[in-house]
């Protein structure tokens, strides 16, 4: 097994190895301590200091043959689209008063789908749609706070 205690950088456009991927979620991608196999089947021990996320196409491991990265992989999102920058702040404030990871894009906002959510927003008339795509928690994976 291959033990992963820091990204070593990042994927080269013109990378000329083989690459393998490990292919993580969005949720998989915070963990910091974690065993996970690549498309080939090689097992890696992720062990980073705590707090510091994996992201689409950091480099695990290399040698002279081979580069490792992280894949992200398509998950059920809730798309919400914005229109103009105050309904873009409106639809963030919603998705984060109801402390849902949130991935905002140009006139897009992106959380984890949840059928709930999406109803919520059909009914205050927001365009919205379910889609499979990657999604990152743009904001951290540490916040809280107590009411």
């Amino acid at each position: 097994m291959i033990l992963v205690e820091e990204i070593r950088g990042r994927l080269s456009a013109n990378e000329s190895r083989r690459v393998e991927r490990v292919a993580l979620g969005w949720e998989d991608r915070l963990r910091s301590r974690q065993r996970v196999r690549t498309d080939s089947g090689a097992e890696i021990g992720v062990k980073l200091p705590t707090g510091q996320p994996l992201k689409e196409d950091d480099i695990l491991f290399e040698d002279e043959e081979r580069v490792v990265v992280v894949a992200a992989i398509p998950e059920d999102v809730l798309v919400l689209y914005a229109d103009s920058p105050l309904e873009m702040g409106r639809l963030c404030y919603q998705v984060g008063n109801r402390h849902a990871p949130i991935c905002v894009q140009d006139g897009r906002v992106l959380t984890p789908y949840d059928s709930v959510l999406e109803a919520y927003f059909v009914k205050m008339g927001v365009r919205c749609e379910k889609a499979k795509e990657p999604f990152t928690h743009d904001f951290g994976a540490f916040h809280s706070h107590h009411h």
